[in-house]
């Protein structure tokens, strides 16, 4: 079963606490926060204070990703937060292992996110092995709603060869146009998360729409995909909430 993440950007940001509660009793697995510092794309959107609010609204693993510039100056904000995994974009930074470097510091998974219309080879090789996951961002980054672009599917593939080939243990998350009934095709073309916001959010009936998305993307490789995010769904800022509670 591919893992379930619940994009927030397409919630009621008015009732935020509540869409984010009904949302995680419906049975998602996890939630994925998109932070926009208005440069490296054109919108802006909340801060390491709305991590804080997920974080203490619900007990399941939180992504962070961020579409900013200069990624390595927010990595240790978004752990401080409580993000399990921060992802920043490759577009972003001439810097990426000290990002990677600095959440790695603070316990949590670094992972990678990649514009639609950038080339896979652009990914270094010893990136490629340092990051969690690759988050291939399936529609123009920034907005929720639109389409996946056309050749999703064949860079999921791609990118899961090279991973496998390469005997790596990195997940592929999608991240876009993902809707309840076409799920199972990014699931099997070889995605190992996938992120939903319109989907699950504008959905007339928000559990059946998370209960589609889980029962159709079940298959073999569910065990597989599940090891390669362990340290994600382990939930690792566990230990943080942990100690503030004492």
């Amino acid at each position: 079963m591919a893992i379930i993440a619940a994009s927030i950007l397409d919630a009621d940001q008015t009732r935020l606490r509540d869409e984010v509660t009904r949302v995680a009793e419906a049975g998602v697995d996890a939630f994925s926060l998109d932070l926009m510092d208005g440069r490296f794309v054109p919108r802006t959107t909340f801060g390491d204070e709305t991590v804080e609010q997920v974080r203490s609204w619900v007990d399941l693993p939180i992504e962070v990703h961020l579409m900013v510039e200069q990624p390595e100056t927010w990595a240790r904000r978004m752990t401080d937060a409580g993000a399990d995994m921060v992802l920043f974009h490759l577009e972003a930074t001439e810097h990426p292992l000290v990002f990677v470097d600095l959440v790695r510091e603070a316990g949590r998974v670094p992972g990678m996110a990649v514009r639609h219309d950038t080339p896979l080879d652009a990914i270094p090789d010893d990136l490629l092995a340092a990051v969690g996951l690759v988050n291939l961002v399936a529609v123009p980054v920034g907005w929720g709603g639109s389409p996946s672009a056309a050749d999703t599917f064949e860079r999921i593939a791609q990118l899961r060869r090279r991973i496998d080939d390469a005997g790596l243990a990195t997940g592929i998350e999608v991240d876009g146009g993902i809707k309840p009934e076409t799920a199972t095709r990014y699931a099997e073309a070889g995605a190992d998360m996938l992120t939903v916001g319109t989907g699950i959010y504008r959905a007339d009936d928000v559990e059946e729409a998370v209960l589609t998305l889980r029962g159709s993307t079940q298959g073999p490789g569910d065990a597989a995909a599940r090891e390669r995010l362990h340290g994600f769904l382990s939930r690792p800022s566990s230990n943080r909430t942990a100690n503030e509670r004492a």
